[in-house]
């Protein structure tokens, strides 16, 4: 009777697992797949906002090198050295070539396809020529403002819930022509 007991016993052990307990660990592997899945998207969007940036950026440091070029490259002239006429100085010389009357500012396309045309996202760099006459030498420090901004499909810049655009990058620069730093 004892064996038959023990036989029965081991009959129950080896049946497998219930419906119930399969069930329990198919929404066990679901909810950890979920959490996964969460975090790759979430992983993606700081990738895709990290790659925008840093092209903002970018668009930023060209436009200033290409200032600081032109700031090594204005002539000289010892009229330009008067602190009292900021209009007639280095630095608004230096402004009228790095934004010269009815330049267009420049856009670049986010993201660029293997085939070398563009896709994506366009963001436009826009420079603003901060004018403080009373610093103690305005008329030999160009100070300017950067930002960059994501344009839509009519071309104008996209806007939050508040009406105000949406800035990626934004940088203060300050540029010395080298000629200005021959003024007494």
């Amino acid at each position: 009777m004892n064996k038959l007991l023990i036989l029965q016993l081991r009959k129950s052990l080896n049946q497998g697992f219930t419906t119930l307990e399969i069930l329990i660990s198919i929404v066990i592997a679901l909810a950890f797949i979920a959490v996964a899945m969460q975090s790759f998207v979430l992983g993606m969007g700081m990738k895709v906002q990290a790659q925008e940036k840093q092209r903002a950026n970018q668009l930023i440091q060209e436009d200033l090198e290409r200032s600081n070029v032109l700031a090594s490259n204005i002539a000289v002239n010892n009229n330009r050295c008067n602190p009292t006429l900021y209009t007639d100085g280095y630095a608004q010389a230096l402004w009228e070539l790095v934004e010269p009357a009815g330049s267009v500012q420049p856009t670049v396309q986010l993201l660029q396809r293997t085939d070398g045309t563009t896709a994506g996202k366009t963001l436009v760099l826009t420079r603003n020529h901060i004018s403080e006459v009373s610093s103690g030498f305005p008329h030999r420090i160009l100070k300017m403002n950067y930002q960059v901004q994501e344009l839509n499909n009519a071309g104008n810049a996209v806007v939050d819930s508040t009406g105000n655009p949406i800035v990626i990058a934004q940088r203060y620069v300050e540029v010395i022509p080298d000629v200005a730093l021959q003024c007494p």
